[in-house]
């Protein structure tokens, strides 16, 4: 199910989010997973510069992410593809 929606570039974006932690690590890492409506669309998994100790707080930042930070990470993706 999605998290949130996201529109752009004339395309629409489903995001979801996820926490990854690392062998040897204590911190979680948030991810992202971006996937477009096409049906053919894969999804592209983003890491996001936002870590910590608990997963609670991890998805309460990532509750404060604003549209625009989350196109700005996959416009970035998306150069690098």
């Amino acid at each position: 199910m999605a998290w949130r929606t996201l529109a752009l570039d004339d395309r629409e974006w489903t995001v979801s989010v996820a926490a990854e932690r690392c062998a040897g690590s204590d911190d979680w890492t948030l991810v992202a997973a971006f996937r477009s409506r096409m049906p053919d669309a894969r999804r592209l998994w983003v890491p996001l510069e936002i870590s910590s100790p608990s997963k609670a707080a991890l998805f309460a930042r990532a509750d404060s992410l604003s549209q625009d930070d989350l196109a700005s990470v996959l416009r970035r993706r998306l150069l690098v593809a």
